[in-house]
């Protein structure tokens, strides 16, 4: 229930020093701004992480605009270490701050999410709670890793984000939870760039690099592991539902060592044809969700 209410609630679309400089310009502020307009009851929420190359962890996102991203407190640093979530009720009873550690789609730690819900003594702790871990869950489904919490939002200023693309996007995620990362790449109307349109790691508007046009114009597909070697991506052309070439999708599944790289890729190709069902052509990406 509560992360169908997220996922309709949400529709995607430097330093800790600049992310604090220019609010609202970070994924990682985005995604906040996401969960507190589908939880009323949210007073606060901020996320800590090390930036890449960073000695230390840093607060890189807080719906707080007082907040200072500086430097995680000691609590926050703790609840990364931990494996359940960390909740206190605040000394004057009004609030319950639950600390949660925060992995990214593959399930590895990046950091701690920090909540702050308004209560009262002898309120429902456990509720709030199994609310923060939904949280959670959802955040860590919409981030590739610790860097991607610092890309600008949306990746290019003109960029839209409630589009279909992206209803399509946050729709197939739910109904495939063994997705890590979905990304849709298409061409706007009077534009000549290819972009993302859509995907569950934010970045839209980012143009298409050249293993992607690559892709596009001669069908073959990008089959890789990534750097880690814990994803494996399948990248392939992309039709509308009248088998014109709009663009390509890059499907992402979790790897482990002598898994068939072969049997992820016809599973991604089954997601690729139930979506290019739902495309009438490349200018519906881009209409507003729900108007397609």
């Amino acid at each position: 229930m509560v992360r169908r209410l997220l996922a309709c609630c949400f529709a995607l679309g430097a330093s800790a020093t600049q992310a604090a400089a220019i609010p609202g310009s970070t994924y990682g502020h985005e995604l906040l701004l996401a969960v507190s307009r589908a939880n009323p009851q949210l007073l606060a929420a901020s996320i800590s992480a090390r930036p890449p190359k960073a000695a230390e962890a840093v607060v890189v996102a807080s719906t707080d605009p007082q907040a200072a991203l500086g430097r995680s407190d000691a609590a926050d640093l703790a609840a990364s270490a931990s494996a359940t979530p960390v909740p206190a009720v605040s000394p004057s009873g009004e609030r319950l701050e639950v600390r949660l550690p925060l992995h990214d789609v593959s399930g590895d730690t990046i950091g701690t999410l920090h909540l702050s819900y308004a209560y009262q003594p002898g309120g429902d702790r456990a509720a709030l709670e199994r609310r923060a871990e939904s949280v959670r869950d959802f955040l860590q489904r919409r981030i590739s890793h610790a860097a991607n919490l610092l890309d600008p939002y949306p990746f290019e200023p003109d960029a839209p984000s409630h589009t279909y693309a992206q209803q399509l996007v946050d729709e197939f995620l739910e109904r495939y939870p063994q997705i890590e990362i979905l990304a849709i790449h298409a061409t706007p109307p009077d534009s000549d760039y290819n972009i993302i349109a859509g995907s569950n790691i934010g970045r839209l508007g980012k143009k298409a690099d050249n293993d992607d046009m690559r892709c596009v114009f001669t069908g073959k597909p990008n089959l890789e592991l990534n750097s880690s070697g814990k994803r494996f991506e399948s990248e392939m052309q992309l039709h509308d539902r009248a088998g014109t070439v709009i663009g390509a999708v890059g499907v992402v599944f979790a790897y482990r060592k002598g898994d068939d790289k072969e049997a992820l890729h016809e599973r991604a190709e089954k997601i690729k044809a139930e979506l290019e069902k739902r495309i009438p052509d490349s200018a519906a990406l881009f209409r507003p969700a729900a108007a397609h």
